[in-house]
């Protein structure tokens, strides 16, 4: 955790705040004097650099994750229903990009990495509307599926600190996710040496799905951080809160086809096109005391039952004051991706399991599983 402050608060102490960007720094207290004097004028673009070309970015790139991520929310398989089938199923994706420098006349920062993922649970439910409607299964409506697919549901801090094993945290996460496909088999089905192997025929379908993801945290800090300026150490304490939101429609078409043996697998392939639009914004804000580390003090730590009212003794020990650091950004994003499908359905009696990866370009994969049951 140190060291994340000490590039950051190398970054902002040399940078000014633009009136148009969300972000603040702020410094009250003698602890300031030994802060650069220049703090308001030099470097100004730089600031604007690591809000534009770095966290935007980055919350750009998870915003394309979640594209992906919402493509294998139905869990479709080979795409058809014979009647009922309800289950669950989670899709996920990871996007990386080429890391980003910053770097201005006698500033920069080392590499930093442009990374985005998401995750998406849903309960399915699909079903083949001309079973519902009382057609046998040799009617043309019986050659449609529906697959819809949903999430409303907050993970509480409780079972955040028991994942993480960590009680230093404390936050919460809200999911909501919704949608559904409509598939028609365009070419049905061809046994080979009585249905030992056969051809699945092609499948076509279209789909929307909307996906929203809220990130509330606080991290407690256990002790003070250390940030350096121009050879000046200082203990800095105060709790880091995060906030993150993103919200991802996406439309879809996609062709399917496969081959299925014994009865049991079926190897799926296709390929599709989709339309998606994004919006993420982020934050991140730190305030605390701030104390100077002179000879006296240099082995000051400031547990964090202190850090919101320090002993008066300890701060007439060295210089001391109040800092705090707010930075934001947000992103839109608009993408066209062509994707292609792969992967296996497992059709057990009633139990369906269902594997797929989808590739969107260099770096950009997702993959979901899901389990049905099937009636």
């Amino acid at each position: 955790m140190n060291k994340q402050y000490k590039w950051l608060l190398s970054a902002v102490l040399y940078l000014s705040m633009q009136g148009a960007l969300s972000a603040q720094f702020t410094c009250e207290g003698t602890a300031c004097g030994f802060l650069p004097r220049d703090i308001t004028s030099s470097l100004n673009s730089s600031y604007l650099r690591l809000q534009t070309d770095y966290l935007n970015e980055v919350l750009k790139t998870n915003t394309e994750a979640g594209f992906l991520a919402n493509l294998g929310s139905n869990n479709i398989g080979t795409g058809t229903v014979r009647r009922l089938q309800v289950g669950a199923s989670v899709s996920a994706a990871g996007y990386k990009k080429d890391d980003i420098i910053i770097e201005e006349p006698g500033f920069k920062l080392p590499k930093l990495p442009n990374v985005g993922g998401s995750v998406v649970p849903n309960v399915n439910i699909d079903f083949n509307p001309g079973w519902i409607l009382g057609f046998d299964s040799r009617h043309w409506t019986r050659r449609f599926a529906i697959f819809l697919h949903g999430m409303d549901a907050v993970v509480p801090n409780k079972q955040l600190q028991g994942a993480s094993n960590n009680k230093n945290y404390e936050g919460r996460i809200t999911i909501k996710n919704y949608g559904g496909m409509i598939r028609f088999q365009v070419i049905e089905k061809y046994g080979f040496l009585g249905n030992v192997i056969t051809w699945d025929g092609f499948n076509i379908g279209a789909g929307h799905h909307v996906m929203e993801q809220d990130f509330d945290f606080k991290y407690l800090e256990g002790k003070a951080a250390t940030i350096e300026s121009n050879g000046v150490k200082a203990k800095w304490g105060g709790d880091t809160v995060f906030n993150y939101n993103t919200k991802v429609r996406t439309t879809n078409v996609d062709i399917r086809t496969g081959v299925g043996v014994f009865w049991v697998i079926n190897v799926i392939l296709g390929g599709g096109y989709s339309w998606n639009t994004g919006d993420s914004d982020l934050s991140v804000s730190r305030r605390g005391p701030l104390v100077v580390q002179t000879s006296a003090i240099s082995a000051i730590e400031i547990p964090r039952e202190y850090q919101s009212q320090i002993d008066p003794a300890i701060l007439q020990s060295g210089p001391s004051g109040t800092l705090g650091l707010t930075l934001g950004g947000s992103s839109q994003s608009k993408k066209n991706l062509a994707y292609g499908i792969a992967g296996l359905e497992f059709d057990i009696y009633l139990l369906k399991i269902i594997v797929e990866g989808i590739y969107g370009g260099k770096d950009l994969y997702s993959a979901n599983l899901g389990v049905r049951a099937s009636f």
